[in-house]
């Protein structure tokens, strides 16, 4: 799936992305329908451990992961099948209510942890598609050599989101509990009545049939989307995994702060490296820059090993995440390129579901390994993931790149 191919005059460039009309709304609208991620996990944590202790917010947070997990895909099926603006009306809407509920528990004195659960289940089941439905709307209005720009800044705002979020539950949660759960609910609503009202996501929509059965395999019948999400399982949990690695380095050291100035620069380092790699049209295949970028990763993640101290080790790991970035925009146009038409949004939902997965898979072994064999074994277990995948994308790069021919876009004049 690739945009109009008319030139800009320049490279890629933030600059002539944003010129294109209703384009700076709609990433704003992103970045506001997207600060919900920032905090709903760690507020409820926080609801847990004040209503009921560490076992209840272990509870929630399951909860809220295991309904993000199964309705995200559904979701994206529901995007692909109807128009976005009820979509992410509808879940929007849903998501709000679950919200208010949670908020509202917390400012009782024993909420029942049946009411919890319900809020946690609904809250992770009607996430708003505010990613994949960017993702399928910017090869429609964006020109084919500033779409790696496109998929870049939405990239370099989820990062700021996972910035933000955390610093919006300290400084409201430190006045009421409660409030950053309203906070959320009211970017939740904002964000996606600002996307709409853009006008750019509903030229994304396609002639598709009225209803699809929930049970066919979708975009998962397509051998070069199979491809990418195996890649996409390999790859992104290794990003989890460093995060294993520093928090057994910081606990060697008997300094728990460690973790969160590591874990801090890191984030930005990724936020510098997208913003970096979208300024210029980089030459070669999609996949062999994924390629590339996660043989960088795992080379920092073999010097985090290999690091005498804990600050040269933070160093490795800040230097891994430079292209975290890139390497999620670039995975991202990737889908769109193999996705079946029509299928776009839900193979972008699929991506996040496999960066799941992978950490529930890879994640347990990740803290085995540190505590059998230390830090290292955790670094090392995220560069055989990174380098594992580096190698089966630039083995399947033919079945990841575009195919010759494509669905008609609009024009775009800036």
């Amino acid at each position: 799936m690739t945009g109009p191919n008319l030139g800009t005059g320049s490279a890629n460039s933030y600059r002539a992305l944003f010129a294109i009309p209703g384009t700076a709304r709609l990433y704003f609208g992103y970045l506001l329908a997207r600060m919900p991620v920032g905090v709903i996990g760690l507020s409820l944590l926080l609801l847990g451990q004040d209503t009921g202790g560490t076992a209840r917010s272990g509870l929630l947070v399951g909860a809220f992961s295991a309904a993000l997990m199964i309705a995200t895909p559904l979701l994206g099926r529901a995007l692909d099948t109807f128009p976005p603006g009820r979509v992410l009306s509808l879940a929007a809407t849903a998501q709000c209510a679950a919200l208010a509920l949670l908020a509202i528990c917390w400012s009782t004195s024993e909420p029942e942890t049946g009411l919890l659960l319900t809020g946690a289940l609904l809250a992770g089941a009607s996430l708003p598609p505010a990613g994949p439905a960017l993702r399928v709307a910017l090869p429609v209005f964006v020109p084919d050599d500033l779409l790696t720009t496109g998929f870049t800044a939405e990239a370099v705002i989820l990062e700021t989101v996972y910035i933000i979020g955390p610093l919006l539950v300290g400084g409201l949660g430190a006045v009421a509990g409660w409030l950053p759960l309203a906070a959320a609910g009211g970017c939740t609503a904002a964000g996606v009545a600002v996307m709409l009202s853009s006008g750019r996501l509903a030229g994304a929509c396609v002639d598709t049939p009225p209803a699809r059965a929930l049970w066919t395999l979708g975009p998962l019948a397509d051998g070069g989307v199979r491809r990418l999400l195996l890649g996409a399982f390999l790859f992104l949990p290794a990003l989890a995994v460093v995060e294993v690695g520093v928090a057994a380095v910081a606990g060697e050291r008997d300094r728990p702060e460690l973790l969160g100035v590591v874990m801090a620069f890191s984030a930005v380092a990724s936020l510098a490296g997208g913003l970096l790699f979208g300024l210029r049209r980089w030459p070669g295949s999609l996949a062999s820059h994924v390629a590339v970028l996660a043989g960088w990763f795992a080379a920092a993640s073999v010097l985090g090993a290999l690091a005498p101290g804990p600050w040269p080790a933070g160093a490795a790991v800040v230097l891994g995440s430079l292209v975290v970035a890139p390497a999620l925009a670039l995975l991202g146009r990737i889908g769109g390129v193999v996705a079946p038409e029509g299928r776009a949004a839900e193979t972008y939902t699929w991506l996040s579901t496999m960066n799941n997965c992978g950490q529930a898979a890879t994640l347990p072994l990740a803290g085995l390994l540190a505590e059998r064999s230390g830090p290292e074994g955790a670094f090392l277990l995220a560069a055989t993931l990174a380098g594992t995948a580096a190698l089966f994308i630039l083995n399947n790069r033919r079945h990841l790149a575009p195919t010759t021919t494509s669905r008609p876009r609009e024009t775009v004049r800036t």
